[in-house]
């Protein structure tokens, strides 16, 4: 079932869903059990969202089915009507990834970082600076990342995320180890992406969060909603 966070609501026509996911499985090799079991659900565009569960539910699985970064899935699963690895590069060049563990260069600085991945688009990206103010890290913008403490790690993936000016994006717990006034930026980022009608993808088992962020929410337990 699919709910705002305070009541019911009727589920987006399918003529205006960037995603639509209809009878998805995968299974993880060798693994006894589907780690997905059958899930249907659409996203609208200019939509938040919310994927909630406990830790081991299916949310992660699903969404790098969504990404692309995982193959063999069962079912269907459709991004603006294609399935990701069907869509080929260009699927990367308009979508935006937060992931729930910071990755970065380590011995590069923050902006360097993200002047580097900004390199890998062929199409405007945002100025770095800009995205290191936004989430706070302007005064660390020239310090080696491999300095930052957790909260500014995974600021830093969060503006990373944005630096393509991405159309669609998939935030996996990006407000996990910020403290709150960080928390309160990040948020107010997302907020603000919906008002540009940029769709938002968002994987959390914070109530709180979905509550306050979310204009829809699934709730994954076991590999199903």
């Amino acid at each position: 079932m699919t709910t705002t966070p305070s009541a019911l609501a009727p589920p987006p026509a399918a003529d205006t869903a960037v995603i639509s996911v209809a009878g998805l499985t995968f299974t993880y090799p060798k693994a006894a059990q589907q780690a997905v079991r059958g899930m249907d659900f659409t996203v609208d565009g200019g939509e938040i969202f919310g994927f909630l569960g406990p830790s081991g539910a299916g949310k992660s699985t699903t969404q790098k089915l969504l990404i692309g970064l995982l193959r063999g899935h069962g079912g269907q699963a459709r991004v603006w009507g294609r399935d990701p690895l069907a869509w080929g590069r260009d699927y990367y060049q308009r979508i935006g990834v937060s992931f729930e563990l910071p990755n970065h260069y380590h011995k590069l600085t923050g902006a360097e970082n993200l002047r580097f991945f900004a390199s890998l688009y062929d199409r405007p990206t945002a100025d770095p600076m800009t995205l290191l103010e936004s989430v706070g890290l302007a005064g660390a913008a020239d310090m080696r990342v491999g300095r930052y403490s957790k909260g500014m790690q995974m600021r830093l993936t969060f503006a990373r995320s944005l630096i393509n000016n991405p159309e669609l994006l998939f935030l996996d717990e990006p407000t996990s180890g910020l403290d709150p006034v960080n928390a309160r930026k990040v948020k107010d980022i997302i907020l603000g992406l919906k008002t540009e009608g940029r769709t938002i993808f968002l994987t959390t088992h914070d109530m709180s969060t979905a509550d306050e962020l979310c204009d829809r929410v699934a709730f994954v337990v076991d590999g199903r909603i």
